[in-house]
């Protein structure tokens, strides 16, 4: 990116209470076009709180949300999904009932007009699923399942893809296969915000990275930069480590 390119995101003194309880305080950050970016933490940091009021579900108190020069932080969530900013959560559910390319078509609802290109898509970066698209969501593994969810975000057209928690009970193939999908999003033009705190794997493809503590973010950079940072040890993997 050039050093005078606006920020695709912008996040600009966010705070946010629950029930008068401070829980983010004065948080800025900013992603580029086609990053990876990552926030790491441990948990109860506010990561997930963060992805919350991005994508709509949570008012903040104060603060500005920026994206693609819009401001965000007074729009429903239907409307900031219709401007492609997709939140897929931790554990996001399958319909299990419904087969696999029926709940693809489920993140499809807001923008139906490029369906079928947006399912060779999902079809070219998870290809198995083509194979299960028949299947119903509710038989398959639980990596299967992930697949699934992450393929329905794809539907919905993002331009910016919100993940919290996309490693949580996945195997370290499995962890490894979706870094690789995330260079390949890239590719395809998206953009990634991803919430993890599984710290190791994805600072080694984030091109920028937050560590948050209590609500603050403490430290930024590089994701390969900070993994190598002694604070972020202790505060994520401990003393020694």
């Amino acid at each position: 990116m050039k050093a005078d390119t606006p920020p695709l995101l912008a996040v600009e003194g966010l705070a946010v209470s629950y029930d008068r309880l401070p829980v983010l305080h004065d948080i800025r950050l900013q992603v580029y076009e086609r990053q990876i970016a990552a926030l790491v933490g441990p948990e109860g940091a506010g990561k997930t709180t963060l992805l919350n009021v991005i994508s709509g579900l949570i008012r903040p108190e104060q603060g500005r949300i920026r994206f693609a020069g819009e401001t965000l932080e007074n729009l429903p969530a239907w409307d900031i999904v219709r401007r492609g900013v997709i939140y897929v959560p931790e554990g996001s559910p399958v319909f299990p009932e419904m087969s696999v390319l029926e709940n693809l078509e489920v993140g499809a609802y807001v923008h139906r007009a490029h369906l079928e290109a947006r399912l060779e898509l999902v079809f070219e970066v998870f290809p198995e699923l083509r194979e299960l698209r028949r299947t119903p969501a509710g038989v398959l593994s639980g990596g299967q399942q992930r697949l699934v969810a992450l393929g329905r975000g794809l539907m919905a057209g993002p331009r910016l893809l919100l993940l919290d928690e996309p490693f949580l009970g996945l195997s370290p193939k499995l962890v490894r296969r979706f870094c690789d999908t995330f260079k390949t999003l890239l590719a395809q033009g998206l953009t990634l915000l991803i919430a993890s705190q599984y710290a190791h794997r994805i600072l080694q493809v984030a091109d920028l990275a937050y560590l948050m503590e209590e609500g603050r973010i403490t430290l930024s950079g590089a994701g390969p930069d900070i993994l190598k940072d002694q604070h972020l040890h202790q505060v994520l993997f401990g003393p020694g480590l």
